[in-house]
């Protein structure tokens, strides 16, 4: 199975490469970067780096490459203090940046999976995200109306070609490094976060076997 990932630079992009890497069922790992990645990743059997600045943007060329491709692993965005709360910045990241991707992979890619199958897009957004625009909400209004957007978004795309073209979506409350000190791990278990390591292989998971609901919340994935 050939996978594309996306976010590899971040903590939880590391940990969806490793898994990538050590799963069986996963025979290609095309990573998207704009920055150098370590040299055991980019030299590692499996791998294929490809360098791309302009994540808005898949001309006709590079995606003919990507054919063959059956899921997309992506763990790009944040929250808005992670963009200098910078709304317009975090909202081009997170909604522009996914929507052009999953758009660029149903046009060109998603009719060249097996027969059978549908092209799976699988995306790590954060807990309490909001798809109402509209709704007052307490805490972190911005940020997770911009994950509840790019969802939306996503959702509605798989929607619309449901013969095609599949997406889920990963709500973590948070991560927590592995080698974090303990009153690190101690602080984000209070609020139920999980590991990067964890997220990294429900990821994998999710690409490879698909999951029962679309929308997979923190608890659930404690669990998987």
């Amino acid at each position: 199975m050939k996978v594309l990932v996306f976010g590899v630079t971040g903590n939880a992009g590391k940990e969806i490469v490793n898994h990538c890497f050590a799963d069986e069922r996963i025979t290609k790992v095309v990573i998207f970067t704009r920055k150098a990645v370590p040299i055991d990743v980019e030299s590692h059997p499996k791998a294929e780096v490809i360098m791309h600045q302009d994540f808005s943007h898949y001309s006709e060329e590079m995606m003919r490459r990507l054919e063959g491709a059956e899921a997309c692993l992506w763990a790009i965005g944040g929250r808005l203090n992670q963009f200098n709360n910078d709304k317009e910045l975090c909202r081009k990241v997170s909604v522009e940046f996914t929507l052009a991707a999953a758009n660029a992979m149903l046009k060109y890619l998603a009719d060249k999976v097996p027969q059978g199958k549908k092209f799976r897009f699988v995306f790590c957004s954060g807990k309490y995200s909001e798809w109402n625009q509209k709704r007052p909400l307490l805490f972190l209004a911005d940020s997770r109306r911009i994950k509840g957007e790019v969802e939306k978004g996503l959702c509605d795309l798989a929607d619309a070609n449901a013969d095609r073209f599949e997406t889920w979506i990963l709500r973590p409350s948070g991560f927590i490094e592995p080698n974090a000190p303990f009153s690190k791990r101690l602080v984000g278990s209070l609020y139920g976060a999980i590991t990067t390591t964890q997220v990294g292989k429900t990821m994998v998971k999710v690409a490879c076997e698909g999951w029962k609901d679309r929308i997979i919340e923190n608890e659930a994935l404690l669990k998987m």
